[in-house]
This record gives structure tokens, C-alpha cells and sequence, in this order.
């Protein structure tokens, strides 16, 4: 019993390397055929699946099923590939999994071409041709409205001042 299952379980890792697969490919300067590293490959297959890698420094990058990568499905699928200081490359390609005798393995080789930097020249504009336009787009702001309230009055405040006191004398003499 012990034997008969450890030999469905190895048919069945069998079947499932057969069957998983593997798009690999290697990014290069269009120029000087030299690998870029650090370039990013993308993918979005007819699926609607879209996975990501990163080049090493031999310029290969790998969706491998093995490893647990989702790999794109047969068919159409749009590559995105993008390196610094290289031009941004969208490509569509059919992949098959026909590139080996197992029919697991898709070849995607992508060649990417350097930026230009544009030429710059020392030219100046004269300065009548400089202008400066500014355009202005009205806001609404709230402003508060004056209300009505009455402004209270002062009332006013009585005053008491002190009437002057005189002191009795006396009118008469005494004896």
C-alpha cells in the first residue's frame, strides 16, 4: 500500500512538471547586444493574467510555474518591457510553449532601444518675443451677509454727586 503511493505521488509530481511551464527570455541593448539588468518584463496574456519580473545582471528574467510564478496562458499576450534610460517597449506575441520537445517551455527574447536625448540649442529668444500670459478663473467665495440686529444702546448711568454740607453754627451768645 505504502509503495503504491508513493508511486502515484511521484506520477503525479511527474505529470505536473510536465504540464506547468516555463517563459523566459533574456533583455538586450538593440545597439550593442549587451544584457540589461534591472529591466522590468510584463505581461498580460488574452486572460486577462499579468505578472511582473525583474532582469539580473545577465539580463534574464524567468516566469517559471515550478517556482510557484504564474506563467501566461497560450495565445495572444501583450509584453511590456522597461529599463531605465531605454524606450518603453509594447509588443503582442503569440506563445505556444513549442520551444522544446515537452512543449513547456516559451522563448521571449526583447531588444530595447536607447532614449535619445534631445539637442539642445543656445539660442536666445529675443527678449520681445517673451511673454508672460497669466489667466485668471473666478472662484466663488461665501461671503457673509450684514445682518439686521439692533446695536444696543448705551443706557445711561446715574450719576450721584454729593450736595455740599454745611456745618451749624451757632447764632446767638451764650451767657
Amino acid at each position: 500500500m505504502k509503495t503504491r503511493f508513493v508511486w502515484c505521488a511521484a506520477v503525479f509530481v511527474g505529470v505536473a512538471f510536465l504540464i506547468t511551464g516555463c517563459a523566459w527570455g533574456v533583455v538586450t541593448d538593440a545597439e550593442t547586444g549587451e544584457p540589461i539588468d534591472g529591466a522590468t518584463v510584463i505581461y498580460v496574456d488574452s486572460a486577462g493574467a499579468a505578472s511582473a519580473k525583474l532582469t539580473g545582471d545577465s539580463g534574464l528574467y524567468r516566469f517559471d510555474a515550478t517556482e510557484g510564478d504564474r506563467i501566461p496562458g497560450r495565445g495572444p499576450a501583450t509584453f511590456v518591457v522597461l529599463a531605465p534610460g531605454y524606450q518603453v517597449l509594447r509588443v503582442e506575441r503569440g506563445l505556444a510553449y513549442d520551444d522544446n520537445d515537452l512543449g513547456t517551455w516559451e522563448i521571449q527574447n526583447f531588444e530595447l532601444a536607447r532614449l535619445r536625448t534631445p539637442t539642445r540649442t543656445a539660442t536666445p529668444l529675443p527678449s520681445s518675443t517673451l511673454t508672460a500670459t497669466a489667466t485668471l478663473t473666478p472662484t466663488r467665495t461665501r461671503t457673509p451677509t450684514p445682518t439686521a440686529t439692533p446695536t444696543p444702546t448705551p443706557t445711561p448711568t446715574p450719576t450721584v454727586t454729593a450736595a455740599p454740607t454745611e456745618t451749624p453754627t451757632a447764632t446767638g451768645t451764650s451767657q
